[in-house]
């Protein structure tokens, strides 16, 4: 097709006047965009601008001159109506917001008189009290214009008085209030330059004999230049932490660790200025991106942001804007990939849930079992929240997420067009001979030998539709992301290993350290992997060896080559609801101290193969809470080590009596900031969490205490990290107390889909699912329950997905 000659002019003076708009975006201010990238180069900008109407707020005004007669009326704008009575000031009973244009509606009579108006029209950007009605008959007037005016304060005068304030910016006329005879000197000077921002001034024309009315006067005004600067921050700074910045593809600037930068050159009022990373830094491997990068300057910038992405959340699924709000039902896009067709969007998605069962396979994939919260619709009417049974995979080659394990069917018309079925995602499920029931607070791990993924547990529903605690334990082996026909399935087939498929099932204790039992069913038991792939399993809720349901405390290890359980202790904890036994002090240790019975506690295992537990539900002490019937208890903030060498527990830190609030002290903002003695997470329950490459422990979130007194329970969002080498708590992120909302802070920036950002806020939620950091550090979260982007709404189930790259230190 071709554009006729007038056509193709027509079309591209549209676009040039589009490309100018998108590069001169009209605001006062930094533009609201991102850039980012590894070498720092890249392009975008972004402006706001509001709408809806402007009050009039400028009044308009100046003085009379020469009048000896009476009847003169004044009239701005065609309307607005002043009688004059007398010499002097005057104001416009109305106020405007624009333009202005003053004239004489009605001459003076007794006597005659012509009336002469000078500086009377223009556009109001303030107060306009300048406006000369001459009525003399000898008097002429001296004046001129402004141009170039941004500031504000410049005084004129002319022949060393009749001092005359310009109001207004850009271009600007003026007459000086008092006339002169003819023949007389003038001689116009500034008295005060401008300020805010300062410019200097000078006359043109200021200087001569008035034989008739002066207009010519010229005062020019210098356009100012603006700074051009900002902030580095989520930087590791050590050696190697100093990036290149650019300002307008120069400038360049070296700027060394989290700080703030300004560049040496200035940009002139009106002009465009646009920071980007020219060299990033070495002491990280992440980029470092860019944010509110471009715009024209009209004041001093000082919002330009290079956010180096530590300490950071970045919105993963931000391309499902449902996920900003609670309580959504899981969405399947099939086909994914249809027959010579476009790929559609795959806007697949698992419902809204929390305590659901998590792994990372050997390909770096993110898998998700079950859960409780809201299935896929069904035909029949939207289903109420209840235990999950669904196994979703999220591969971004693919799109984002993929459900696994659901049967296909084939359209025969035609070119052949394969769906999956979505059914199996709709109801709760009993576990079969090929699947496990529906679910939540399961235990999973990955055997990093084969590749398998392991799941035990939970509370949910038996293979009688009864339900119940578990102690089945299942594999599957995960295939392809996406099944070969391209319908939008993926493929992890189950197998049941052991354990009952009939629930609350007793655990069975042999000796203490000797392969063989097998743990009884419970829900929200803590565990972690050890560095030689070992799953490890503390407590829960559930059924100990006497058949009781209570709050356990049991440590057991399972080895998946001999596919055994071996009961790890203490003494006694086969049976359920033991108080906690906590040495004299801390950082002591004998063959009885133990952590009471608990369910929904943090586990990890650090590199010497050391086991620790942190907080939970359940016994102290004293036992708070428990007078009431089994399972009770109450919200724990004790830290404690397994000593895999003695084979004891010691009491690291926390209290050992229940319901404490947490002492934060300053949130930390860099790998180089310390711990302080006496700091420490509140009590909580439903918190996750993971171990770091230097065997330092973290901890996201969870329902607790932060540390208000008078309110102080609630779902957290604040993340907390144990420093191995000093034994000192770090408060990282999140506020003090609880139900803090979701922030999606990136929702309005142009280009910064899914890069962390200082700004957003993961809401407070417990029973989120994690992923331990992948080869570039960022931890991943999904969902849970809690707060989401709507204020005053109640808690419920999230889908979001987000990562979070923590400071290494």
């Amino acid at each position: 097709m071709r554009l006729s000659l007038k056509s193709a002019y027509f079309v591209s003076l549209v676009l040039i006047a589009l490309f100018i708009s998108s590069c001169y975006p009209a605001h006062t201010g930094s533009g609201g965009s991102l850039n980012a990238g590894g070498s720092g180069s890249g392009s975008g900008s972004g402006s706001g601008s509001g709408s809806g109407s402007t009050p009039a707020s400028e009044t308009i005004g100046g003085s009379v001159v020469g009048l000896v007669g009476t009847g003169m009326i004044l009239e701005d704008n065609g309307g607005d109506d002043l009688p004059i009575l007398a010499n002097g000031a005057f104001t416009f009973k109305t106020a405007v917001s624009g333009n202005y244009a003053v004239t004489v509606k009605t001459q003076p009579t007794a006597p005659v008189q012509n009336c002469s108006v000078a500086s009377g029209s223009g556009i109001a950007t303030s107060n306009v009290n300048n406006i000369l009605i001459n009525c003399g008959t000898t008097g002429l007037t001296i004046g001129g214009s402004v141009s170039g005016l941004i500031g504000s304060g410049l005084v004129l005068q002319n022949n060393g008085g009749n001092n005359t304030t310009i109001s207004g910016q850009a271009n600007v006329p003026f007459t000086f209030s008092t006339p002169l005879n003819p023949g007389a000197a003038y001689s116009v000077t500034i008295l005060t330059q401008p300020s805010n921002p300062p410019q200097v001034c000078s006359v043109v024309n200021g200087s001569g004999n008035a034989n008739t009315n002066v207009n010519n006067v010229e005062v020019i005004c210098t356009q100012p230049g603006f700074k051009i600067s900002g902030s580095v921050v989520g930087l590791v700074q050590g050696p190697g932490d100093t990036l290149e910045l650019q300002n307008n593809a120069g400038d360049d600037l070296f700027v060394t660790g989290d700080t703030t930068f300004t560049f040496p050159t200035q940009v002139t009022n009106g002009g465009i200025y646009n920071v980007h990373v020219f060299l990033p830094p070495n002491s990280q491997p992440q980029p470092c991106a860019t944010f509110f990068y471009t715009g024209i300057a009209v004041t001093n910038v000082s919002t330009v942001l290079v956010d180096c992405e530590h300490n950071d959340w970045g919105w993963s699924s931000w391309y499902l804007s449902s996920t900003t709000t609670a309580n959504n039902y899981a969405a399947v896009t099939t086909p994914l990939f249809p027959p010579n067709a476009i790929f559609p969007p795959n806007l697949s998605t698992p419902g809204g849930r929390d305590f659901a069962a998590s792994w990372t396979d050997k390909l770096g994939r993110k898998w998700l079992f079950g859960g409780f919260g809201f299935p896929y619709p069904a035909l029949q009417g939207k289903q109420n929240a209840a235990f999950l049974n669904d196994l979703w995979v999220y591969d971004p080659s693919v799109g984002g997420w993929v459900p696994a394990n659901l049967p296909i069917f084939s359209n025969a018309t035609g070119v052949p067009v394969f769906e999956v079925r979505t059914d199996p995602l709709e109801l709760q499920d009993v576990p079969t001979g090929s699947t496990p029931g529906s679910r939540w607070g399961s235990s999973s791990w990955t055997d990093n030998s084969s590749g398998n993924l392991y799941l035990f547990g939970g509370q949910g529903v038996d293979s009688t539709g009864s339900e119940a605690v578990l102690n089945d334990l299942w594999k599957c082996t995960p295939g392809a992301s996406v099944d070969a026909t391209g319908a939008g399935t993926s493929s992890c087939p189950w197998t049941h290993v052991s354990g009952s498929t009939i629930g609350n099932a007793s655990g069975t204790y042999v000796a203490q350290g000797t392969p063989g039992g097998a743990p009884g069913g419970r829900w929200a038991a803590a565990t972690t992997t050890d560095a030689s792939g070992n799953f490890w399993l503390f407590g829960g809720q559930g059924v100990d060896s006497a058949a009781t349901t209570g709050l356990l405390n049991d440590l057991w290890e399972y080895n998946a080559t001999a596919n055994q359980w071996t009961w790890i202790g203490p003494a006694g904890s086969n049976i359920a609801n033991q108080k906690g036994n906590y040495p004299a002090s801390q950082g002591t240790s004998s063959g009885t101290t133990a952590p009471g019975g608990r369910q929904a506690a943090t586990l990890w295992a650090d590199a010497a193969g050391n086991i620790w537990l942190f907080g939970g539900f359940g016994l102290d002490s004293v036992g708070t809470g428990s007078s009431g019937p089994p399972p009770a208890g109450a919200i724990l903030n004790d830290l404690w080590e397994y000593n895999i060498g003695t084979k004891q527990w010691i009491w690291i830190s926390g209290s050992n009596v229940a319901n404490q609030t947490g002492n934060y002290g300053s949130e930390a903002t860099s790998n180089l900031s310390p711990g302080a003695a006496g700091n420490f997470p509140g009590s909580r329950w439903g918190a996750v969490g993971w171990r770091d490459a230097n065997s330092n422990l973290w901890l996201i979130g969870g329902w607790g205490y932060g540390t208000s007194t008078t309110d102080p329970t609630g779902f957290l969002d604040d993340i907390w990290e144990y420093q191995h080498s000093t034994g000192l708590w770090i408060w990282w992120k999140g506020i003090s107390n609880a139900n803090q909302n979701t922030v999606f802070a990136t929702i309005p920036i142009p280009f910064a889909d899914g890069v962390p950002f200082v700004n957003n806020v993961v809401g407070g939620r417990r029973g989120a699912a994690i992923w331990a950091p992948d080869p570039l550090g960022f931890v991943t979260v999904f969902g849970g329950e809690g707060y989401d982007i709507s204020n005053g709404n109640p808690p419920g189930y999230l889908d979001d997905l987000w990562i979070y790259l923590p400071f290494p230190n």
